[in-house]
């Protein structure tokens, strides 16, 4: 096999971060992120084997999509006015104009 297929190269972009996680100073930070990368590259290692004993009957997990932005629908979406009061509706604490909630309460105007 002369080149690199994308599921090595997955791998090896696996191991990097490993690698680079080292530099993580929070030790339980550094060990969880360990631990997932570690998960992930045995998960990696075990589909490539996969691949290897039935490549024929195995679809590539790496697909061409036909928009690299996907469609958010928002018709389940409710829309507020945004009062021009300079007071919050809950707990009456003053509130910029450029916000469109409390920044005391959270409530949305």
């Amino acid at each position: 096999m002369g080149g690199v297929s994308d599921i090595e190269q997955f791998q090896r972009w696996l191991q990097a971060q490993l690698a680079m996680s080292e530099n993580i100073e929070d030790p339980s930070e550094r060990e969880r992120v360990e631990i997932q990368i570690e998960s992930a590259i045995q998960l990696t290692i075990q589909y490539r084997q996969i691949i290897d004993e039935q490549s024929e009957s195995i679809p590539s997990p790496f697909s061409e999509m036909p928009s690299p932005v996907r469609v958010i629908d928002d018709t389940g979406l409710e829309k507020t006015e945004v009062s021009d009061s300079s007071l919050c509706a809950g707990c009456q604490e003053p509130v910029s104009g450029d916000l469109d909630f409390c920044p005391a309460c959270g409530k949305y105007r």
